[in-house]
């Protein structure tokens, strides 16, 4: 089995399609999320998953832009997770993709010690960018409490209750704050996936490459994931590959340094097999 993580925006959902039209079981269609006006190419992702990870980070006071500092699974999520994984017995290959996976990877690992992660990365200012663009973050009061509460993982330079006050009703205000918030978002999903995975047990794939070579990258991951596809079923996957999916560039973004260390070591990382990506 495998499972599919990284943050929001970076190119899970692509990569999710395309392992599904290889071969790899995502679970009943009625069981998949419907495409929106933020992904109008499906996300891929099955709700029963979605929902529990919802949930497991809810009972742990946080959500997937406020990320909780410790997961405190009840016993009842646990019992609905191993009926969730019952019903993929004797239906390899299959996986799961929610970007919540980074946060939430404790759990699983539990549950499914001997996983694979594929581990989706995208350059921290063009996920920011997209995040900006869409809809998924909420623009309610509480989501600007979420992030700037004391105990919250996102380090702000700022974290005082008027900036949130002002972040609500400023539409200036609230797009630089989901900017920076996306940035930090950025640094603790991919470094609770660092965490919690080992070299042997991931495998880093950019969003870069997906589109500049998707044929060697996909080959890359199938064999990653043990999947034999034939060359013309590669070939089919491959096109719903094309340059419209990237409406955003951060070629030139500068990063603080933190953020620019960790994003190099991921893209090297990546390049380690693959030699279509640029720092």
């Amino acid at each position: 089995m495998i499972c599919i993580a990284g943050m929001p925006r970076s190119g899970t959902s692509l990569v999710t399609q395309l392992l599904h039209r290889c071969g790899l079981d995502l679970g009943p269609p009625d069981q998949l999320m419907p495409p929106s006006i933020n992904n109008t190419d499906g996300f891929w992702e099955n709700l029963r998953f979605v929902r529990l990870n919802e949930s497991l980070l809810a009972a742990s006071g946080g959500t997937w832009f406020a990320p909780p500092r410790t997961l405190r699974p009840r016993p009842a999520m646990t019992t609905e997770a191993k009926s969730i994984l019952a019903q993929f017995e004797g239906r390899e290959p299959w996986g799961w993709k929610d970007p919540r996976n980074a946060v939430t990877l404790p759990f699983w690992k539990s549950l499914l010690p001997s996983m694979k992660v594929l581990f989706c990365v995208r350059h921290p200012a063009e996920t920011a960018a997209s995040l900006l663009a869409s809809t998924l973050i909420p623009h309610s009061l509480s989501f600007y409490w979420s992030v700037t509460r004391p105990g919250s993982e996102i380090r702000l330079r700022e974290r005082r209750v008027w900036r949130a006050m002002r972040a609500s009703l400023s539409g200036r205000a609230r797009r630089a704050l989901i900017h920076e918030v996306s940035l930090d978002l950025w640094r603790v999903y991919n470094t609770k996936i660092l965490a919690e995975t080992s070299a042997a047990d991931r495998l880093v794939t950019h969003y870069e490459a997906m589109l500049i070579n998707p044929r060697a990258e996909l080959e890359r991951i199938l064999a990653f994931a043990g999947m034999n596809v034939s060359g013309d079923a590669l070939d089919e996957a491959l096109r719903v590959v094309t340059p419209r999916l990237r409406h955003q560039r951060a070629d030139t973004a500068a990063l603080d340094p933190e953020l620019a260390g960790l994003y190099e070591q991921l893209s090297r990382e990546a390049r380690s097999t693959s030699s279509n990506i640029s720092a």
